[in-house]
């Protein structure tokens, strides 16, 4: 079974320049690799991206689109031919056998009962990476101390916070038989898959529509639309996580948007695809507004400079507008969404 990857990228050559050699030195490499760039400088990223390639027998696709990383990837997608396709980040580094670990579980799942396979995240990047840290790709503190205590946010998250997010992931697996044959593999059920570790069976992610490209169309890049697109296939189809198959998410250095846009969109998209996917007065519909606080205090210890004020009056305004999804009807969600995106982001 073969598999394709597309990487949807925005100004980060030095990233790519880390990361495509550890996919192509997979001892599975992949048939194809799509790169799509939302970059200020193309021509820069396809002398990288070409370079990089010029030795290498896998079939390379290379376009540009404008930048919204849910929209890049959907076009990454038109141009995949193989059954199995993986939507690493830019910044995805992955050790030896990631693709072998994700591929057999593909293949061993004869009745295309699994709709996604995940890789494991982890914090140490690959001995193979050629990563020359200096200051335009070091990272920075917040994110280093972010994967430092992934681990431990994941449980304040899940415990205290009661993130919405795993509780709605959870609420689909008494619908997904575990084969036996998955504990051979060092593979379980997962929530959803977060994009810097992803796959599809090709069939399952075109049979949703790909990613939700409304997420990501009023800010440049999009939060979230990996979790809906998980969700989407999750209605028909299992999530597992191959534990076998380790990434490391390195984070290169970027700024996503302003403060404001990013505390706004990062909860009013939850809220948007907790409400799409679950039914009213559902434990993960209920438990947005307590974890929306939860986060609220978190940003609260970032409010000395200017990014994290306008980060939590963004995030207070997204709190206030997702009653407007909670009471919106199915037919009306979306129309009600980009009202409110339009309103707090464009207006």
């Amino acid at each position: 079974m073969n598999y394709d990857v597309v990487i949807a990228t925005r100004n980060r050559p030095e990233a790519l320049k880390v990361s495509i050699p550890l996919i192509l030195n997979q001892n599975r490499a992949p048939r194809k690799l799509v790169i799509v760039d939302s970059s200020d400088d193309c021509e820069r990223v396809n002398r990288t991206v070409t370079k990089i390639m010029a030795d290498s027998p896998v079939k390379l696709e290379i376009t540009n689109s404008e930048a919204n990383s849910a929209q890049q990837r959907n076009i990454g997608l038109k141009y995949v031919e193989s059954p199995v396709v993986m939507f690493p980040d830019d910044d995805s580094l992955w050790w030896p056998g990631v693709a072998e670990a994700i591929m057999r579980i593909y293949e061993r799942d004869e009745n295309g009962d699994i709709g996604g396979v995940s890789a494991d995240l982890i914090k140490l990047c690959p001995p193979q990476a050629h990563l020359e840290i200096n200051s335009e790709n070091k990272m920075l503190f917040k994110d280093r101390l972010r994967q430092r205590i992934s681990g431990l946010r994941h449980i304040l998250n899940c415990r205290i916070g009661s993130d919405p997010m795993y509780i709605l992931g959870q609420s689909f697996w008494k619908n997904s038989d575990v084969p036996g044959w998955m504990v051979d593999e060092n593979a379980s059920l997962t929530e959803y898959m977060a994009g810097c570790r992803m796959s599809f069976r090709t069939d399952a992610i075109r049979s949703v529509g790909g990613f939700d490209q409304d997420l990501g169309a009023f800010v440049g890049w999009a939060a979230y639309e990996d979790a809906a697109a998980s969700f989407a296939v999750m209605s028909r189809r299992a999530l597992v996580t191959a534990h076998n198959a380790k990434v490391c998410h390195y984070t290169f250095p970027s700024q996503r948007g302003g403060g404001f846009e990013l505390g706004f969109i990062n909860q009013f998209n939850r809220a948007y695809v907790i409400c799409r996917y679950s039914p009213p007065c559902s434990t993960a519909r209920r438990a947005l507004k307590k974890f929306g606080h939860y986060k609220a205090l978190q940003y609260l210890l970032g409010i000395k400079n200017r990014f994290g004020r306008d980060r939590i009056r963004g995030h207070l305004k997204a709190l206030r507008a997702m009653k407007v999804l909670l009471e919106s009807p199915p037919e009306c969600l979306r129309d009600r969404y980009l009202e409110q995106c339009q309103k707090n982001l464009k207006g």
